[in-house]
């Protein structure tokens, strides 16, 4: 009798524990590290020393619990150089098991120059995570890119008169 009971209160804590861990993914364990895939990724620059990054991802729930994208971080890195660090705050409702794209912009700043354009390719590589927010706890799912892109002009060129 004594030890029916200490099963039964073992199943039954067991059961109150796992139904409040909102998020949860059973048996897989790297289902957050397979949750946002990078669409497209697009840096550009001008001469008046503004820039953008623009940047789209698509972020899918793995849970069945809702949740909501709370924030984007992201280091973002062309040919080695950190070009932003930073993050985007958002409130993206996602229900349990879908999918949903999103489109970022930032803003990068970057010294001003007399550099010719001159296309040419650039390792671009960029890293970061979005955060899936379930009732009191987060998750963070993880992205990590590495592409080639012709970018038309590049901070930090030689100063070059224009003609």
């Amino acid at each position: 009798m004594r030890s029916r009971r200490a099963v039964l209160g073992l199943l039954l804590a067991g059961a109150l524990t796992g139904s409040g861990c909102l998020g949860v993914v059973p048996f897989q364990p790297s289902a957050y590290d397979e949750a946002v895939r990078v669409e497209a990724v697009d840096v550009a620059f001008t001469r008046e020393g503004a820039g953008a990054l623009t940047l789209k991802l698509k972020v899918r729930n793995p849970s069945s619990d809702a949740a909501s994208i709370t924030r984007v971080d992201l280091d973002l890195r062309v040919d080695g150089q950190r070009m932003v660090t930073g993050e985007q705050v958002m409130g993206v409702p996602l229900d349990g098991r879908s999918e949903v794209p999103l489109e970022l912009r930032f803003p990068l700043a970057v010294p001003r120059s007399a550099a010719r354009p001159e296309p040419t390719s650039h390792a671009v590589r960029l890293e970061g995570g979005v955060v899936l927010r379930f009732g009191g706890s987060e998750r963070r799912a993880p992205f990590r890119e590495a592409r080639v892109l012709g970018i038309p002009w590049m901070p930090g060129g030689a100063v070059v008169p224009a003609p």
